[in-house]
């Protein structure tokens, strides 16, 4: 009987003394949220040019590709802005069983600060040449220091909410204690 009672008593110091301390300090938790909407000023494009027959001549991939590199440098468009993407391959063998003919197709990718340019581009390259174009991606330059901005407003926003919070029962809130800020 003594050891179980000796057994009982080091159980329960042992669990008092790994249990964790209550927090008696009086709180409120708030959340603060921000929000701004912004205009994209990098729009990531891309435009897929492919060979085709013009009657019996063929007007080849390096045609266009020229009409489009320099399209690209007229409009100003930086060096590192335009890259390929993809290039690839095929044989036409529609109506042609003898001789087949290869045709070849290149994919780029055009980074545009100016929408604008993606009109005046398009026009000086062959429109039969032009497989496909399509917007990719949007972004922001500046997203940075919106983030920033934002994060702030939010903190803002959650002392604003805990201060008419605790006018309601005529508190004052003191120094925070955790200000978890989440974002991206």
């Amino acid at each position: 009987m003594k050891k179980l009672l000796i057994l009982i008593t080091l159980v329960t110091l042992t669990v008092s003394a790994f249990a964790q301390g209550v927090d008696l300090r009086r709180k409120i938790e708030v959340s603060g949220v921000a929000e701004k909407e912004v205009t994209p000023d990098i729009i990531n494009v891309s435009v897929s040019l492919q060979e085709y027959l013009n009657g019996k001549t063929k007007v080849t991939i390096d045609q266009l590709e020229n009409q489009l590199e320099s399209a690209v440098k007229e409009a100003g468009i930086a060096k590192e802005d335009f890259t390929i993407n993809d290039v690839s391959g095929w044989n036409n063998t529609y109506n042609k069983k003898k001789t087949p003919d290869f045709l070849a197709s290149k994919q780029y990718s055009i980074k545009f600060h100016d929408l604008n340019k993606y009109n005046f581009i398009l026009n000086k390259v062959d429109p039969k040449g032009i497989q496909s174009t399509n917007i990719d991606s949007y972004d922001y330059s500046k997203i940075t220091e919106l983030k920033k901005e934002l994060k702030i407003q939010a903190l803002l926003a959650a002392k604003e909410k805990a201060t008419y919070l605790l006018a309601a029962i005529n508190e004052k809130p003191g120094d925070a204690i955790n200000t978890p800020v989440r974002g991206r």
